[in-house]
């Protein structure tokens, strides 16, 4: 399904010129331009809108007349990218894509963008996040890049400003006032956080386990015994690992009770999670709006999310009016942690590679970057990115950090979202200890950092 950009205005070119040439700004003509038409540089990416980069194509058509950006939604996009890129002619110049390392079903037909010198201009994006999209084959060889970011992701929480007003509760600002709205929020017969166990405790908890490590006066040292896995680095979250544990133990998170009684949260689709949290329930496939109320105060999510929320809610007709922040779960308030957005390839058989380079130039400078990223949702991929942040949230720079700060020789990320998930099903009485009576009991708290400490020393072993 191919979505089109309309353009009202083309420059004649030669042959010559559309073949050989990158698009030409709308001052410049030259007498060999003939009616060959327009050069057009396809999209294909995973949904269904992308009314971001319809804005940003528009802005390119305008400047670059001979050349118009047209947007192709691939239904099963893992498999089907794949499948089409194998082809010479699959029609595909731009992809949407993560970051593309060694041994990615990808990387055999996308285009290297470092090798591309001077025509790929990105001076202007946020070094961290293009340094985690880097990586070399061995320590002699040059750095490679087969993506660009479009911005950062940020991870928080959405609340339900409806709900809470309608409780009389504000929205937290701090640990003690998160724990008291969610103590409320159980005493008036809710769940207060709500979401699915593989995602919730690393989108809740992530950023300030990152920030534990680069905001304070020992960051070398915790860099330095996280990267060798020192036995005592497992310690360096205890807070955030019990604070989870604590809001499992008192029920204000309790994955399996909401899944059982709401049938909800058994995937972390997007499109069902903005269903789940503006409580549009499914009668036999039909999706209807329950209430304008809804059942969930805080969904931990990431702030993309945002995207599919607003549309949901249009179609939706929902009234639920809510908001992204960062989660409340420091004493101080939230961190933001800055990983990269989905990011942008090129084919390397793509018929239109200069135009290609071309728009992303034109995506990557500020102002256009700015205006996609707020639309995308996402933190723009631009050198000023703290102080975007810093503006958006009203936060001091050292509760700022980017994925670059927190990057280590293993994956960090998965041993830490391991005991988070662990956690997060502490009360399910699958995973709990059974008494002779017949009843359950979580396993104490030591359990889940012995188990912490187990995966550092597998790592390191």
């Amino acid at each position: 399904m191919k979505k089109s950009i309309p353009v009202s205005i083309f420059l004649s070119l030669s042959l010559a010129a559309v073949l050989f040439s990158s698009c030409k700004p709308k001052s410049v003509k030259t007498d060999s331009e003939s009616d060959s038409g327009t050069v057009t540089v396809t999209v294909a990416g995973p949904w269904g809108e992308f009314p971001a980069l319809e804005t940003a194509a528009a802005a390119f058509t305008k400047k670059y007349p001979d050349c118009k950006i047209e947007y192709e939604y691939i239904q099963n996009y893992g498999q089907s990218l794949i499948t089409r890129l194998k082809n010479a002619d699959s029609g595909i110049d731009i992809f949407v894509t993560n970051n593309i390392l060694p041994g990615s079903p990808l990387q055999p037909y996308t285009l290297e963008l470092f090798s591309q010198g001077s025509r790929l201009d990105l001076s202007h994006t946020f070094d961290g996040l293009i340094q985690n999209f880097t990586y070399k084959e061995t320590p002699q060889s040059p750095q490679q890049l087969y993506a660009i970011p479009m911005g950062a992701e940020l991870r928080g929480m959405y609340v339900n400003k409806t709900l809470l007003a309608k409780l009389g509760i504000s929205i937290p600002q701090n640990r003690s006032e998160f724990l008291a709205a969610c103590e409320k929020l159980l005493k008036a017969g809710y769940i207060p956080v709500q979401g699915n166990p593989s995602k919730t405790g690393q989108w809740l908890l992530y950023p300030y386990i990152c920030g534990r490590i680069v905001d304070n006066k020992e960051y070398h040292e915790w860099y330095s015994n996280i990267n060798s896995c020192k036995s005592e680095c497992s310690e360096y979250f205890r807070d955030a690992m019990q604070f989870m544990y604590l809001l499992v133990e008192k029920g204000y998170y309790n994955y399996k009770y909401v899944e059982t009684t709401y049938k909800t949260f058994s995937t972390t689709q997007q499109d069902a999670l903005a269903r789940y949290f503006l409580n549009i329930q499914s009668n036999n496939s039909i999706y209807t709006k329950c209430d304008d109320t809804g059942i969930i105060a805080f969904m931990p999510g990431t702030m993309s999310l945002g995207n599919i929320l607003a549309k949901a809610k249009d179609d939706y007709h929902s009234l639920i009016e809510y908001t992204f922040i960062l989660s409340p779960v420091t004493d101080r308030g939230g961190y933001a942690y800055m990983s990269p957005a989905d990011g942008l390839a090129i084919n390397k058989k793509a018929e239109h590679t200069e135009q290609a380079l071309q728009f992303l130039n034109f995506l990557f400078t500020p102002e256009t970057n700015k205006k996609f990223a707020s639309q995308q949702n996402i933190t723009p991929d631009t050198a000023d990115a703290f102080d975007q942040i810093k503006k958006q949230f009203s936060i001091p720079a050292n509760r700022i950090l980017h994925v670059g700060q927190v990057t280590f020789d293993y994956n960090f990320f998965s041993v830490i979202s391991e005991t988070l998930i662990d956690i997060s099903k502490a009360n399910n009485p699958k995973y709990m200890l059974q008494n002779k009576d017949g009843t359950y009991t979580m396993y104490p708290f030591e359990t889940y950092m012995h188990r912490l400490a187990e995966r550092f020393a597998k790592v390191k072993k």
